[in-house]
């Protein structure tokens, strides 16, 4: 069976039907990119945004507003009612649904005062061996270094047990009983 196109020409079936998978794909992709670009904008905290706006005000005040600065201005405002219309949609939609909305702005990296420096940590215990990297090779890698690109990792350290005062004696410890030896086969 051959397909005729809108110019009057034939096509073969494969090619027809390449031609479907192709426009497929395409669909696919640009509805994943619309995605994509929902959540960057779910993403987006309106109160940096706002805080933008306000220094740029501040600055439109005292008359250092210039032309890009304006349309920066312009351009955070159009995004800032964007970002709540989303924020309030997508609400909306969750409570339909019955679950509980999760905004993103809790996925912010950590703030510079709860992070601790590695060199004001004092325990001598803490500090990874190169042993405990799972990286550790005795010749080929004796630092334990990770490869380019890789993340160090370290194994974890069997935690050993800390006796307790109690149950210190000069006692020797339990014996097990030997097991008897087995049965020898029987005679056929």
């Amino acid at each position: 069976m051959v397909k005729k196109q809108k110019e009057g020409k034939i096509m073969n079936p494969t090619d027809a039907h390449r031609k479907m998978e192709r426009r497929k794909e395409l669909q696919r992709n640009k509805k994943e990119r619309m995605k994509v670009r929902e959540v960057g904008v779910l993403k987006k905290d309106p109160n940096a945004i706002k805080a933008q706006i306000d220094k740029l005000e501040q600055m439109q005040a005292d008359g250092a507003l210039d032309k890009t600065r304006r349309h920066k201005k312009r351009q955070l405002e159009e995004s800032l009612d964007k970002v709540v219309k989303k924020q309030k949609e997508y609400e909306e939609k969750m409570r339909e649904k019955g679950e509980e909305p999760v905004m993103f702005s809790h996925l912010a990296p950590p703030k510079p005062s709860m992070v601790v420096p590695l060199n004001d940590v004092k325990v001598a215990g803490d500090y990874p061996r190169p042993e405990d990297s799972v990286y550790y090779h005795p010749e080929l890698n004796p630092q334990g270094l990770p490869p380019g690109g890789k993340p160090q990792m370290y194994r974890a350290r069997p935690v050993e047990p800390i006796p307790s005062p109690a149950k210190q004696t000069d006692a020797p410890p339990l014996a097990l009983p030997i097991p008897p030896p087995p049965k020898p086969p029987a005679p056929k």
